[in-house]
């Protein structure tokens, strides 16, 4: 029960950071920052979709498995 209550928290937190990244990558414009950052925003950008994708199915999978067991 713990460990699903657990699941849970790491689901929602990461649809937290997942919401977060997409303001910040709306915000923030690639041309005002340095090189590295630049990369970090690409790399972000090509692969939040997917995160939010797996964090949501982490959070509903924890939140089944609290209410099946």
């Amino acid at each position: 029960m713990e460990l699903a209550a657990t699941v849970a928290w790491f689901g929602a937190l990461g649809l937290v950071l997942a919401g977060l990244n997409v303001i910040a990558l709306k915000v923030v414009r690639p041309d005002d920052v340095p090189g590295h950052v630049r990369v970090r925003i690409r790399w972000w950008t090509a692969h939040n979709p997917a995160f939010l994708a797996g964090s949501a199915v982490l959070g509903a999978a924890g939140l089944a498995w609290l209410v099946i067991v």
